[in-house]
């Protein structure tokens, strides 16, 4: 089996009819991410059962310049309850794609792969569920994030729910029997005729000039880039540009109609983890944030392509609509008027991606205004310690895990307290904090989302704040 013939099996099944061009750029993307044989001396390479998984799952993502990045994380979830519990005692779902197009029993056993991209606040998050028949008896496997590690271990798929979704909508792919089957037979045809590959190899011209221009901006055959977006108005050069820092070389990528600001760094051939990658780029930034007294975020991005690409323009969600009713007065509480002011605020910081001022303005919506007395538990502490059951009911568990984490055997009042806010708030000796550097920076993320939903429930409880548009009354 051939990429190019696997292309037009995959286009007949799995894409829109008229949209060939799309079916190609997704090969492309493929490629680039190193998930299918790349250059025009690979092109009679024949596929094997993982890399057709990857350009099935491929077709995932709506967009076509996604298809190399969705199939990588979609490929590496791994099986609620371990290799146990899956398809042939496969440990992810690349492989479990993989053991149906190798074996035929285990092709007549599918009912059904449902592939989701679920839309999260943060971002999309990846999941799959496999129905099985096995001797008519359905068996059904779902797919996490190698993080959920507690998910992961044996037994865990007893206690799952695998109808649950975590998520207000989602997208999903659903491949059924017919397609594997069809899609095996295709394989054993193409390995049994072994026909030579017979193409002009056009599709491979475009590729050889990025090729080129990516081992202009340091890309080898061993590659791994980390890519961020960065939202700044510091001077940036107008062309993508090798830059040496501290003692390493990545690659600035300048904002364009598609693209935003953006880095990428080799983590394998700069011999750095990304945690380093993002503090050693933290500082870079603080520099030219220096030197043009202008700002400069380092945001979101991800790892593992082979060459360095700018990060899309991501268009800002908002919600209008056609009916559009408010009725709501200012209310007479000075102090809730305040808070709701440090709320906003929190708001606009995360969305700014400044995480130090989301932690202090989320905590000053539930700081108490009295002085602790003598002999007497902070106020603050004491609400903290008092709330946080209820509060951590509403979040997520891996929220809870990092969490609990970071904090280790400190109370939670007390990390709040000092390791959050203290730290964010003032130089302190005993409890630092470096807005720089990477760790820390996560560390206050997971505080962040913790500490939003504190001050939530803190309106929610004190004032009785109604969350409609309609009534100052709240909701029954």
């Amino acid at each position: 089996m051939y990429a190019r013939h696997l292309c037009d099996i995959l286009h007949r099944a799995l894409a829109a009819p008229g949209a060939y061009h799309e079916t190609l750029q997704r090969f492309e993307t493929l490629r680039g991410y190193g998930l299918l044989p790349r250059g025009r001396e690979n092109a009679g390479v024949r596929l094997t059962d993982e890399q057709i998984s990857s350009a099935v799952l491929g077709f995932l993502p709506t967009l076509p310049g996604w298809a190399g990045h969705v199939s990588l994380l979609v490929g590496g979830l791994c099986a609620v309850g371990g290799p146990s519990a899956s398809v042939r005692e496969s440990k992810t779902l690349l492989r479990s794609i993989a053991a149906v197009i190798a074996n035929d029993e285990a092709c007549r056993s599918v009912v059904s792969f449902a592939l989701s991209i679920a839309h999260e606040r943060n971002g999309s998050e990846y999941y799959a569920k496999v129905i099985l028949d096995e001797g008519g008896k359905r068996k059904v496997v779902s797919y996490v994030s190698h993080m959920a590690v507690s998910l992961l271990r044996e037994g865990a798929d007893k206690d799952y729910d695998h109808d649950q979704m975590r998520a207000p909508s989602a997208r999903q792919l659903v491949l059924t029997r017919d397609f594997f089957e069809h899609l095996r037979k295709e394989v054993i045809t193409s390995r049994d005729l072994d026909l030579p590959l017979k193409t002009d190899s056009r599709e491979y011209e475009s590729e050889e000039e990025r090729n080129a221009f990516h081992r202009k901006l340091g890309a080898r055959r061993n590659s791994c880039f980390l890519n961020l977006e960065v939202d700044t108005h510091v001077t940036w050069p107008k062309e993508p540009t090798r830059v040496e820092f501290g003692g390493h070389q990545f690659v600035i990528f300048p904002r364009t109609k598609k693209n935003s600001h953006s880095i990428s760094m080799d983590l394998t051939n700069e011999r750095i983890s990304a945690e380093e990658a993002r503090t050693l780029l933290n500082r870079f930034l603080s520099i030219l944030s220096w030197c043009d007294d202008h700002h400069a975020v380092l945001k979101y991005g991800w790892s593992g392509n082979p060459v360095p690409v700018p990060v899309q323009r991501s268009e800002e969600v908002f919600h209008t609509t056609s009916q559009w009713v408010f009725s709501r007065s200012i209310p007479d509480d000075d102090d809730l008027l305040q808070r709701l002011a440090y709320y906003r605020e929190g708001l606009n910081a995360r969305n700014a991606g400044l995480v130090t001022f989301e932690v202090l303005s989320f905590y000053k919506v539930f700081e108490k205004r009295e002085r602790s007395k003598q002999g007497k538990p902070n106020p603050t502490k004491h609400w903290i310690a008092k709330n946080y059951t209820d509060v951590s009911r509403l979040l997520r568990p891996e929220v809870i895990k990092r969490f609990d984490a970071d904090r280790k055997d400190i109370a939670v009042e007390r990390y709040i307290f000092e390791n959050c806010r203290v730290a964010t708030a003032h130089a302190s000796d005993a409890v630092p904090s470096d807005a720089d550097a990477s760790p820390e920076l996560r560390r206050l993320h997971s505080a962040a989302e913790v500490i939003h939903a504190l001050a939530r429930h803190f309106i929610r409880m004190e004032y009785g704040l109604s969350e409609s548009y309609f009534s100052d009354e709240p909701l029954r």
